[in-house]
């Protein structure tokens, strides 16, 4: 399997705290079947199209594409992927369905009702925005923006707990610490 990140996400907020533009982290993966996670937000189209390019692949290729959630900012390119799959929970994507070999989805509610994160090799994690960005996970603290706190905190811990990388849904990947080095292409 290969895990690639073709564009990282991005969070810029103003001094008090409040969101002014969001983007998510677009992730392709390689395994039997072609999937992209999250597709950015829709003034993204020519940094996704150049991130799958540097992959080796095009929006033809890719077979399926997994929303984590339905927020414009990691729906705005689907319609980029004309010959893909568009799966959500509202497909009815849940705990434990397969998608290819060695990848399965984590249901990871919270941020929105709806959360799903990808499980990748069984210790890689495509969070979305169950866990937005590493800080998140350092400072213990959920989304900013969520439906249910609880919910979101045991989302964040759920992940740490299985993940040794998170791809986050507005950041650059990053490992939990367990003593073993971890990196994606």
């Amino acid at each position: 399997m290969k895990i690639v990140l073709v564009k990282p996400g991005s969070l810029k907020r103003d001094e008090a705290g409040n969101i002014l533009y969001a983007s998510s982290s677009v992730t392709l993966i390689i395994s039997d079947r072609i999937l992209v996670v999250d597709t950015g937000s829709a003034d993204e189209q020519e940094r996704v199209f150049d991130g799958l390019r540097r992959a080796g692949a095009s929006p033809d290729d890719i077979e399926i594409v997994v929303n984590t959630h339905l927020h414009e900012d990691h729906t705005g390119c689907n319609d980029m992927f004309c010959n893909a799959d568009l799966l959500s929970y509202h497909t009815g994507l849940r705990e434990g369905c397969v998608l290819a070999q060695g990848v399965r989805i984590m249901e990871t509610p919270g941020h929105t009702l709806d959360s799903i994160s990808v499980l990748c090799s069984g210790d890689v994690v495509i969070a979305g925005d169950a866990l937005p960005t590493a800080d998140n996970h350092i400072k213990d603290l959920p989304p900013r923006i969520h439906v249910d706190r609880v919910l979101a905190l045991r989302s964040m811990h759920r992940i740490a707990g299985i993940a040794r990388i998170v791809v986050p849904g507005h950041g650059m990947p990053f490992s939990i610490p367990d003593g073993r080095d971890a990196e994606l292409t």
